[in-house]
């Protein structure tokens, strides 16, 4: 293959290009991973002023009605999901696995069907064995309420009932980093 001059310096322009972009990543990923690594492959979006998180009552699959409030003292895994979203589907067993870890410390975990039927949800839950609270947000008021644009969505919201985290997308939450940021938030709480 012949190349031109053109071509040529184009090619080293964009190899001295990608290699000061790569240089650059690759150290900001160091330096910031020093402090909060978990954070940084987490992705979660911390909250630099905590925020109140906004109290809501919905029902859960079993008809029973549970109000966000009522978890004060907890440390709570607020999702919103839906049962045709396919990301939503691959977190949830991972998101059990978390729950299943960390409940006994106090976390909750809050599944806000988005848009969903009781039917649906309830299917979904049974099938997968999900132990956590799934609740019906069918008119979407609550995640309205919550600003939810993609799902899934989770907040984390404190003790005080603040939120201090929020994740867009699905994440496998029984990976290190999960538990090393829940463990964060027991950490801080104390």
């Amino acid at each position: 293959m012949k190349l031109t001059f053109n071509s040529t310096v184009s090619l080293a322009i964009f190899t001295i290009v990608l290699s000061v972009v790569l240089s650059v990543g690759f150290f900001l990923q160091h330096t910031l991973a020093e402090n909060k690594s978990y954070d940084l492959n987490l992705g979660v979006q911390e909250y630099s002023g905590p925020a109140e998180a906004i109290d809501f009552t919905l029902k859960d699959i079993d008809n029973k009605k549970v109000t966000l409030k009522n978890y004060r003292g907890k440390i709570v895994m607020l999702n919103f999901w839906a049962t045709w979203c396919t990301p939503c589907r691959i977190e949830m067993p991972s998101m059990e696995k978390l729950h299943r870890q960390f409940k006994d410390r106090g976390l909750v975990v809050l599944a806000v069907a988005s848009g969903e039927n009781a039917e649906s949800v309830s299917t979904f839950v049974k099938e997968h064995k999900i132990t956590f609270s799934a609740l019906l947000d069918s008119d979407q008021e609550v995640t309205d309420d919550y600003k939810v644009w993609a799902l899934p969505t989770t907040y984390f919201i404190n003790a005080e009932g603040k939120i201090i985290g929020k994740v867009n997308g699905s994440r496998d939450w029984s990976a290190k980093e999960a538990t090393q940021y829940i463990s964060s938030i027991f950490q801080a709480s104390l």
